[in-house]
């Protein structure tokens, strides 16, 4: 999606994170409330990005975040050109939106499987490589980038699906996402370990919320205060305020299974009626148009979620790398923790570290 190969981390930095001349109207996001330079630098990257990550031109969008870090400063014509040619594409006909669907997978799995290489590295003795680094942060911020869809869709699709419902709510169900959300997933994954806190020997019950932590705790984090949420401690007081003892927590799980049970009948009651009226409508090109931008608007709102999880993903292992090469997430920006990567990729190569030994031989 991006090519990143063969390009240099320290100048990687530069062109996503350097201050750039905005010319014209600027756009204004309020970062009072962002806690690190690490999340206020991703949302700049993401920004810049957003034309490329669309494919609506090579060119990044100029963003700057101010110097006091409380408001990210955005090129309004740019930007809104961008969309702009989203927009056109996907009017053009069910190529754009068949092309974006595919984008936001293929992101989705570039973007994972970035997260899984870094997460080898951490799990070893070793700090990931820069190149690790510069790959992971790519593909972050490209899928990341994609959440812009959501402002270019067309905005009369509902009105035109709309005459082919008896209510909104079944609206709503053809165009929510296949899945679940993920605060009801990580609900029902709160339940069974509440049970299991009442239930199961303590052993079990500790190595069960081991996992839990390390594998969904960092969601539960706004920004890098993951220690508030995510600690074995913190977990384990809000397992606890589920409460109402064992027959509570069942009735509390039945009502989730029935909820969940609910709306997936209602999803495929709303998706027969969607295809009745298809059949029932004239094939062509508007058909298959309108059948890609529902697919799409799907996509979108499952990258809501998605887009929660990698951004969160992604501060915690950067959190992880940090503390391995004595540094604090909060505290630093991407430079420090790119520089601490570098010099350990240096310090494991036997070839440049001969080399350094030569040169002070000689000095």
């Amino acid at each position: 999606m991006t090519a990143v190969e063969g390009c240099p981390l320290d100048r990687y930095l530069t062109l996503h994170l350097s201050p750039v001349t905005i010319e014209g109207e600027i756009l204004r996001f309020d970062l009072s409330n962002y806690l690190s330079g690490v999340t206020r630098e991703m949302l700049q990257m993401r920004l810049r990005k957003t034309a490329q990550a669309l494919d609506a031109g090579p060119e990044l969008i100029p963003a700057n975040v101010t110097s006091d870090g409380t408001e990210l400063l955005v090129d309004a014509a740019a930007l809104l050109m961008t969309n702009a040619r989203v927009r056109a594409r996907l009017q053009e006909g069910p190529d754009g939106g068949l092309g974006y669907l595919r984008r936001m997978i293929a992101a989705r799995q570039r973007l994972d499987a970035a997260a899984a290489k870094f997460a080898r590295q951490l799990s070893g003795s070793r700090l990931p490589t820069h190149a690790n680094l510069l790959e992971y942060l790519d593909a972050s911020s490209v899928d990341q980038a994609l959440g812009s869809l959501k402002f270019c869709l067309p905005a009369d699709i509902r009105t035109r699906l709309a005459s082919w419902f008896s209510e909104e709510g079944l609206l709503n169900a053809l165009l929510s996402p296949d899945l679940p959300s993920m605060w009801l997933k990580l609900h029902r994954r709160e339940l069974s370990l509440a049970l299991l806190r009442l239930r199961a020997p303590a052993e079990t019950y500790h190595r069960r919320l081991r996992a839990y932590q390390r594998d969904f705790g960092y969601l539960l984090a706004e920004d890098v205060d993951f220690e508030l949420h995510e600690s074995f401690e913190a977990i384990d007081r809000r397992l606890a305020g589920l409460g109402g003892g064992q027959a509570a927590l069942e009735s509390a799980q039945r009502h989730v299974r029935s909820a969940l049970a609910l709306d997936q009948a209602r999803k495929a009651h709303a998706r027969q009626i969607f295809a009745e009226k298809l059949k029932a409508a004239t094939a062509g090109e508007d058909t298959a148009w309108l059948v890609s931008l529902v697919l799409l608007l799907r996509a979108v709102g499952q990258h809501e979620d998605q887009n929660r999880q990698g951004k969160m993903r992604l501060l915690r292992d950067l959190r992880d790398a940090a503390r391995r090469a004595g540094l604090e997430i909060a505290h630093i920006r991407l430079s420090d923790l790119a520089a601490a990567l570098t010099e350990a990729d240096r310090s494991d190569d036997p070839i440049d570290r001969l080399r350094r030994t030569q040169r002070k031989g000689t000095q």
